[in-house]
């Protein structure tokens, strides 16, 4: 198995990588990782994600949009998750400006979201450095 620092959030199959790794593997990533059920409640939350974003409460168990990242509840980055699902290709990849409203500093990602194998999804995030 290739170390989980190596892999690239662009990576073809990346989402049968991801599966495939224990949850230390996941934190080791050298992106953000949320999975989210179906529903929409994530499952998985990794350790560099909660750093990067600054999201101290526990994170499993809670509706992302709703809960923990309102401000990605819109057409552009909820839209389009939502728009590839409906056309059956849950694996995009865009660019994003978060606006953290904690009065922080826009932060640029690069975002890709893939199909995960219960019909939930993993949303990956690179910061701009």
């Amino acid at each position: 198995m290739t170390d989980p620092a190596g892999i690239d959030i662009e990576a073809a199959g990346i989402a049968a990588t991801i599966e495939s790794l224990a949850a230390e593997e996941v934190d080791r990533l050298p992106f953000g990782v949320i999975r989210l059920d179906p529903a929409g409640v994530v499952t998985q939350y990794s350790r560099l994600e909660r750093h990067l974003s600054g999201y101290r409460r526990e994170a499993v168990g809670r509706d992302f949009f709703a809960e923990i990242a309102p401000c990605m509840d819109n057409a552009a980055f909820r839209g389009r998750i939502e728009r590839a699902r409906t056309a059956g290709r849950l694996d995009i990849v865009f660019d994003y400006v978060s606006d953290m409203p904690n009065g922080a500093r826009d932060v640029e990602l690069r975002v890709r979201v893939v199909s995960a194998l219960d019909g939930g999804c993993w949303i990956l995030m690179q910061r701009d450095a």
